[in-house]
């Protein structure tokens, strides 16, 4: 497992929802089932059941998570063994050891890209029932994660997703137009790229449009990626009408005309159109926060939605859609939160995960921005939609309604559903940043690389 600058936000982000939690009242104003599931259907006893949670986190965390639990037992009755690990990489490590020792927790977190291979494992609880009873309100298509065989094993504790940030003053001093906030209204390739130009100087003042510009000297770029790696790479495919793995997980699509042609269009932005600063296949590209970009050196950033935290109050940062090749899309992200099969209270832990995966219990968070709302009536209940986007820009606003509640326009990361993903990802980024870099083509790339990442494909298999 890999903690990247990314994990480690995310990471913080989780247990400041646990702190959130331990401010909740047992008796706060949460309703149906919701409310039953976490208050242990009324039992203040707990009937003398202890749950163990499994958690990555540093000292602060720590105290943040072990005070949330306090809470939660005293609600409820039911005691929370909240143990921690460092997010150093160990947690596959360890798991394993308490896999072999007989003695997994109750409820975890998980990476993102290691929960099929915990699947794998065949231990992982099936959750289906809390979402098909309605103990689980319907939570997005894009943060669920099914096995092959379609069972639910969990949900992301947030809808993060990729976001286009952009600095107001530096479009209005080059006479642009700002991004449109509606996915139906993204601008084609054509004119992100021509967009992309007119904001792109050098130290002379001439732009990536002019005559006798000197990209050498590029002193302000039109577009920068906060992140090169997955998520924040794979839009581009799906974008140009292709993809990595479906959706249904039955077709392999990664070596497909239509992405090869979208990651090429990608390189080209910084290659040969001159309008991005040069990024590899990694979690920092070295640019900073979309903060920092736009503060900077840039007139775009493509960060993910955790972002928004760090803009608040800035007047000069708005947020809209992805430019659109074939499709406008965006991709998600979001760690979820799994029970184990071999716990012997099963009934109490999933109650404990309901609660967990509830939106109303991590408002705080939601309303900074850095996690967006996992549940679909959330992004159409004028009620709900108040409750967490008051604080955020009218452009964000409209951009993440917009991508929510638009069909097929969030395209979830196949790390949630593709067995072999690891395997065929380690593979991919042996050799991608020599097409990024613009040392070959990307179809060159693919052509050598991609008959090994189809065959891990094929074995269905993460080990």
């Amino acid at each position: 497992m890999r903690f990247g600058k990314r994990k480690l936000v995310l990471s913080l982000a989780l247990t400041l929802a646990f702190s959130t939690l331990a401010g909740c009242s047992g008796n706060s104003d949460t309703s149906g089932n919701a409310k039953n599931a976490a208050a242990g259907n009324g039992d203040p006893s707990g009937g003398g059941i202890t749950l163990e949670l499994l958690y990555w986190g540093d000292d602060v965390q720590k105290q943040l998570v072990e005070s949330a639990a306090e809470k939660y037992t005293a609600d409820t009755g039911v005691k929370i063994n909240a143990q921690v690990l460092p997010a150093d990489g160990t947690f596959d490590t360890f798991i394993q050891t308490r896999l072999q020792s007989g003695e997994l927790p109750d409820i975890s977190y998980m990476g993102e890209a290691d929960i099929q291979k915990y699947n794998e494992m065949g231990i992982l609880e099936d959750i289906s029932d809390l979402l098909a009873d309605g103990t689980i309100p319907e939570k997005l298509p894009a943060i669920t994660i099914h096995t092959p065989e379609q069972k639910v094993i969990g949900v992301g504790l947030s809808n993060q997703m990729e976001l286009l940030f952009y600095s107001k003053s530096k479009f209005n001093e080059a006479g642009v137009s700002y991004p449109p906030t509606k996915v139906e209204e993204a601008w084609d390739w054509d004119t992100f790229v021509a967009n992309a130009k007119k904001l792109t100087k050098d130290s002379s003042g001439k732009t990536a449009a002019d005559a006798g510009f000197d990209a050498a000297l590029t002193e302000n770029y039109g577009l920068g990626f906060t992140a090169g790696r997955e998520f924040h790479h794979f839009w581009a495919a799906n974008a140009n009408g292709g993809g990595i793995v479906s959706a249904d997980g039955k077709e392999f699509q990664w070596n497909s005309p239509q992405t090869t042609e979208g990651i090429q269009k990608l390189a080209d932005l910084v290659n040969k159109d001159k309008v991005a600063s040069a990024f590899s296949y990694t979690w920092s590209s070295g640019i900073g926060s979309a903060v920092d970009a736009l503060s900077g050196g840039y007139a775009m950033a493509v960060s993910g939605s955790w972002d928004l935290a760090n803009i608040k109050g800035n007047e000069d940062i708005g947020v809209g859609v992805l430019p659109k090749m074939e499709k406008a899309v965006t991709m998600n992200a979001g760690a979820p939160l799994v029970v184990y099969n071999t716990s012997k209270h099963i009934e109490e832990a999933k109650k404990f995960y309901a609660y967990m995966v509830n939106p109303e219990n991590s408002l705080d968070l939601l309303k900074s921005g850095a996690w967006l709302p996992n549940q679909a009536d959330w992004y159409t209940d004028p009620a709900l939609i108040d409750q967490w986007t008051a604080d955020l820009p009218a452009s964000a606003k409209e951009t993440i309604l917009s991508y929510a509640t638009t069909e097929g326009a969030i395209v979830q990361w196949p790390a949630y559903y593709v067995p072999a993903y690891l395997k065929m990802n380690t593979e991919y980024e042996k050799s991608i940043d020599q097409a990024l870099s613009g040392q070959k083509s990307v179809k060159e790339i693919y052509d050598a690389i991609m008959p090994a990442i189809k065959s891990l494909w094929e074995s269905g298999k993460v080990s």
